[in-house]
């Protein structure tokens, strides 16, 4: 993720690049060979408007560094299953999420060994335009197009800030998304797990990146809030009595 990798690494060559990021990769994996089975590869290597993002990989090494990544990591361990990871990509319609389809697709089609993708959830309850969360359609629909391509689709950093909207509001927002989405999700045979980032408001990476907030199914004092009771009930919707999807709207958006 070129966000966190240390600045050295912009020093380095072309050659010395590539060789470093081969060596991290079968170090890595190969110290967890047989004990962790899922990897995310790749980590949020497109721009906000659908394109590669000019990191130091894309201007050192050009874009055919997310294919070598790939196929490192499947000769260091050929049994794992390779992800590539990306935000504001849930659900169809933007630039980003067109850009997300057009990069897995591709990588496909050179038969690379990408076997999945994660969609992370971010969401922002009062997010306007762009940064407003996508309907329960729009994420059924980009996994869908996904599934078809031959990946598994995950939710793989689901949270929901709401301080932004008024008080009465915000528990009422957060129960309507996490239920939703989740259920429409479950609804895709290709979608394969959830995964929240973090679980108690009294720990969460929204505090120091943007603001005080509430994103997680419990609060401050590890008490279970509406929105848990939201995200079991949309499990549910898989289990002997449920209804698939939980009657969420999927052939239509509406607030």
């Amino acid at each position: 993720w070129h966000v966190t990798t240390p600045e050295f690494v912009a020093d380095l060559s072309p050659q010395e690049m590539r060789a470093q990021i081969k060596r991290h990769i079968f170090t890595t994996m190969g110290h967890f060979h047989g004990r962790i089975k899922v990897w995310d590869v790749v980590n949020e290597a497109l721009a906000p408007d659908g394109t590669l993002a000019e990191n130091m990989f894309l201007k050192k090494l050009g874009p055919s560094y997310i294919e070598e990544c790939f196929r490192w990591a499947h000769e260091a361990d050929p049994s794992a299953t390779l992800l590539y990871n990306d935000n504001k990509v849930e659900g169809i319609g933007s630039p980003k999420s067109e850009g997300f389809y057009k990069l897995l697709a591709e990588l496909k089609r050179r038969k690379v060994p990408v076997h999945g993708c994660g969609i992370q959830a971010h969401f922002n309850a009062a997010g306007t335009g762009l940064q407003r969360p996508p309907t329960p359609r729009m994420v059924k629909e980009q996994i869908n197009r996904l599934g078809d391509l031959g990946l598994s689709v995950c939710i793989s950093e689901m949270d929901v800030r709401v301080s932004k909207l008024p008080p009465n509001l915000r528990q009422v927002a957060q129960k309507q998304i996490y239920h939703d989405i989740i259920a429409a999700a479950l609804t895709e045979p290709a979608f394969d797990g959830v995964w929240l980032w973090g679980f108690t408001d009294r720990h969460t990476w929204v505090t120091h990146f943007y603001y005080d907030d509430e994103p997680l199914i419990y609060d401050e004092e590890y008490g279970r809030k509406e929105a848990y009771y939201a995200l079991r009930d949309a499990l549910s919707t898989l289990s002997i009595g449920g209804t698939v999807g939980g009657n969420v709207m999927m052939d239509a958006d509406s607030d």
